[in-house]
């Protein structure tokens, strides 16, 4: 069965060999992409050489090298991941040093009496710049996190324009609110499935290759079928994955885990984590016929990205196509709305035709009826 289709049974559907069963948990699946050779099909596909015709223009290359050096600011891939798994343990340590401040403090550990207040004090100064110590580590590192700035800066900015924050001037918010757009950019820019923006293309089982158009809508990332198929057709949405970022002070724990590669898989790769994002695939019956809406993850791999419709256990592998891939199929697509549009005429053309023979023997036997009648008038 093809990804897209209705499926009779969700528990006996075959699956190709990029098809994989997902978990809808928390935890890591055992999902893994396979090996890059696994993939050597695509390199005619995915315009996987992105090395430029010609020479960048300056004004390319100024951009270029202002976006290289705001990404250097920030943690990705693997690092991100474990500068993130860094961060919970440095809360959790935050956490228990509050505590034993506070043992202290409430003079829970020991009783003063027996200690001069000096030593208690000296206690009590250290207890507070471990928990200083913590606390600065935190926001070192959160601050290489570009979806936890982003949080922070979009919060601002929210108040901002809602004039909550209070300027020195008119000119001067003006300053402040341009130059925070500027920075909510820039971090925007270091977050790879926030930049997905354009065309993709994707093997969908036995419908062969579609493309498919992603855009944003706020915090939800779409996919609309660029070229359709007999179930979901182009124009329709192929599925749609929600992006919301956690809150500035709140863990990640309640989205998604990274997938984490096995030492083979991680060699081939180059990389240990894949990130994950939760969202729905839309699936129907031939002719688009019972559409309904399943749970799927949005898979992050390198350069490319997968989408699995968890239930049915089915994934497609997309990646950016060529240009020479475009080209042929919106014409592929273009042809079959013509051949499509042909049959509608005919068909039209047909159901005309029969209500027109209708009209007339419907006609005839009225006819036949009143003037056979005796005594009718001719």
């Amino acid at each position: 069965m093809a990804v897209g289709s209705f499926p009779d049974d969700h528990n006996d559907q075959p699956r190709d060999k990029h098809n994989t069963e997902i978990s809808n948990s928390n935890s890591n699946s055992d999902f893994l992409p396979g090996s890059p050779d696994e993939y050597s099909e695509y390199e005619d596909t995915f315009a996987l050489n992105e090395t430029p015709l010609s020479p960048p223009s300056e004004k390319r290359r100024s951009r270029l090298e202002r976006e290289a050096k705001v990404q250097s600011r920030y943690a990705t891939g693997d690092e991100l991941v474990e500068l993130r798994r860094k961060v919970s343990e440095l809360k959790e340590d935050l956490s228990e040093a509050r505590d034993d401040l506070d043992k202290i403090t409430n003079g829970r550990r020991r009783v003063y009496d027996n200690y001069r207040d000096d030593e208690v004090r000296s206690e009590i100064i250290a207890a507070k710049n471990h928990i200083s110590e913590i606390e600065a580590s935190i926001r070192e590192l959160n601050g290489k996190d570009p979806e936890y700035v982003l949080s922070i800066l979009s919060e601002r900015l929210e108040e901002m324009e809602k004039g909550f924050h209070i300027g020195s001037g008119v000119e001067t918010r003006e300053e402040e609110l341009s130059k925070l757009k500027k920075e909510v950019e820039e971090a925007q820019l270091c977050i790879p499935h926030l930049n997905m923006h354009g065309l993709w293309v994707g093997k969908y089982g036995d419908h062969g290759y579609e493309m498919v158009n992603i855009t944003y809508s706020g915090n939800t990332l779409i996919a609309t079928k660029v070229t359709g198929d007999k179930n979901v057709p182009k124009g329709q949405i192929s599925f749609t994955v929600d992006l919301s970022p956690s809150p500035p002070h709140q863990s990640h724990a309640s989205q998604l885990e990274p997938i984490e590669l096995n030492s083979v898989a991680s060699r081939q790769w180059g990389k240990k984590f894949l990130p994950r994002h939760p969202g729905k695939g839309q699936v129907a019956s031939e002719g688009y016929r019972n559409a309904q809406w399943m749970e799927g993850q949005l898979i992050m791999v390198g350069r490319f990205f997968s989408f699995a419709w968890v239930p049915i256990g089915h994934q497609v592998f997309f990646g950016r196509p060529s240009a020479e891939l475009t080209l042929k199929m919106m014409r592929a697509q273009e042809e079959d709305d013509m051949k499509r549009d042909h049959v509608e005429v005919m068909r039209d053309v047909v159901e005309r035709s029969w209500e027109e023979t209708y009209w007339v023997e419907r006609d005839a036997a009225v006819d036949e009826l009143y003037y056979g009648t005796d005594g009718c008038f001719e």
